[in-house]
């Protein structure tokens, strides 16, 4: 009987000391584990690189500096192409505020061609066409959990060619000229975009991009004379976007 009264006082002191030490907050490895802080599941902070894919449409307009057709007097097409390519950049989050740079490389189509209103035997024409280009923006954005509301601006820069042609040397054309330039031309785009967190590596975006070049200036030789072009283009960018963040 004293030996049952000695082993329930063991239990009744053991337990006693359990509930001492859970007051006081004192845990095993495995059980300080499970109440550990787990980071938030949409962290924007962190390089990322990605694929995007869209279209874009614009305007081009041709001035003829000289005295071609109409002097001084702009005119323009419409013109569309594919845009996609890859992105690479950086966030950082403080609180709501997301911040970073991006950069992007890839393809951009913009062609379009027209016939200038007004020109003898309507056979002048505008052309524009182009391939590689880039962009080096920055983003400013606000983080609504796994949602990221951003704007964004900086430089782009397109592998572009214009040109002005008249193939007419039949009255009351004035003869041929084949008119063009090719350059890596360089101007500014603003936008913005909304993107949404999949889980903590991936995301997917819908951006849309005004771009505006730099003025384009080409000439052409006919008959010894030199005759000289304007060019302005401007456009619209939008495009779908994935990002994987390291």
């Amino acid at each position: 009987m004293k030996q049952l009264i000695y082993w329930v006082g063991v239990v009744f002191a053991c337990g006693a000391l359990s509930s001492a030490l859970a007051g006081t907050g004192t845990y095993s490895g495995k059980e300080m584990k499970a109440v550990a802080p787990v980071p938030p599941e949409c962290e924007w902070t962190g390089f990322y690189m990605g694929l995007h894919a869209g279209g874009q449409f614009g305007h081009s307009e041709t001035k003829d500096l000289d005295t071609w057709n109409f002097p001084d007097k702009p005119w323009g097409y419409e013109e569309s192409g594919f845009n996609g390519g890859g992105q690479l950049g950086y966030n950082f989050q403080w609180h709501w505020l997301v911040l970073g740079p991006e950069f992007d490389v890839g393809y951009m189509d913009l062609h379009g061609h027209g016939t200038e209103p007004g020109s003898p035997n309507g056979d002048s024409r505008g052309e524009s066409d182009s391939d590689f280009y880039t962009t080096l923006r920055g983003r400013v954005g606000v983080a609504l959990d796994c949602w990221l509301i951003y704007g964004t601006g900086g430089a782009i820069g397109v592998n572009y060619t214009t040109r002005f042609i008249d193939n007419s040397a039949v009255l009351p054309g004035t003869g041929t000229l084949d008119a063009r330039n090719s350059d890596f031309d360089w101007g500014y785009t603003v936008g913005g975009g909304v993107e949404r967190m999949i889980n903590r590596h991936w995301s997917i975006k819908a951006e849309y991009l005004y771009f505006e070049l730099d003025k384009q200036r080409f000439d052409g030789v006919t008959g010894g004379t030199r005759y000289r072009f304007d060019g302005d283009t401007e456009g619209h960018i939008v495009r779908a976007g994935l990002n994987y963040k390291f």
